[in-house]
């Protein structure tokens, strides 16, 4: 405190309040209270200086399983009586267990049994799995049909190109009914030389499976790429300038 301040301010009387000695206590309830104040620091003191109770029994149950049974325990005896060796496993063919169980300390209040239960209705959400697996169907549908849609019309500008290419090499019936683009007749749906066994060999390609191996044609016999819409010299030439035989290469 400053000798500016005055002696008799507020802040000089708070100071003088904050410690009275205990011979200027003369009021029963002051003594009481300083008491009961001087037991709860005592008490206190000796919780600190105390381990709590899970560390001490931490501590007991590591020293517990650190040590080995000594050969004057009961069950040690018991289980020298009936053949065992110490360091070898059980039975009489030494082939059971040599190290004793482990101890699983259980820390809560729940039921025996009890944890296995939370853990399997945790695990398992029956709607929420099948919820997801109904999303997860439904964008695979979905981006399978995209992916056929744009195979679709990758094929119908492949089955023209291969068309313009085989005329253009005097081929008058491509090798395969698809291999070219169908054509109708006067209202008929399609010609009529196509047969019934190349319907049904048709009807179980998929479009990407028809663009597949037309793209293979086009590429090994004319050297061209319908993403790229050119016709290469050579196959070194196709191999080394084109980015690929699909359309997410390019």
């Amino acid at each position: 405190m400053s000798d500016e301040e005055d002696y008799m301010s507020d802040k000089f009387l708070q100071e003088c309040q904050k410690y009275v000695a205990p011979s200027l206590i003369f009021r029963p309830e002051d003594k009481r209270e300083m008491e009961l104040m001087k037991k709860k620091a005592e008490i206190e003191a000796r919780l600190k200086e105390r381990k709590p109770v899970k560390v001490i029994e931490e501590e007991k149950r590591e020293e517990g399983l650190s040590s080995a049974i000594s050969s004057d325990n009961k069950g040690f005896e018991m289980l020298m009586k009936m053949g065992y060796n110490p360091g070898k496993g059980l039975g009489k063919t030494e082939t059971g267990i040599s190290e004793p169980i482990g101890v699983d300390v259980k820390n809560n209040r729940h039921g025996l049994g009890k944890e296995k239960v939370m853990k399997i209705k945790k695990n398992t959400n029956p709607i929420a799995n099948l919820e997801k697996m109904n999303a997860d169907e439904f964008r695979k549908r979905i981006a399978d049909k995209k992916a056929e849609q744009v195979a679709a019309m990758d094929l119908r500008k492949s089955q023209k190109i291969c068309e313009q290419l085989d005329i253009r090499c005097k081929i008058e019936k491509a090798v395969e009914n698809w291999f070219w683009f169908p054509k109708e007749k006067e209202g008929k749906e399609f010609e009529e030389s196509e047969s019934s066994e190349e319907d049904d060999d048709d009807e179980t390609l998929r479009d990407s499976e028809k663009l597949e191996i037309l793209t293979k044609y086009l590429r090994g016999k004319y050297f061209y790429c319908i993403w790229c819409g050119v016709a290469y010299d050579n196959e070194d030439d196709l191999r080394e300038t084109c980015p690929g035989n699909t359309r997410s290469d390019h």
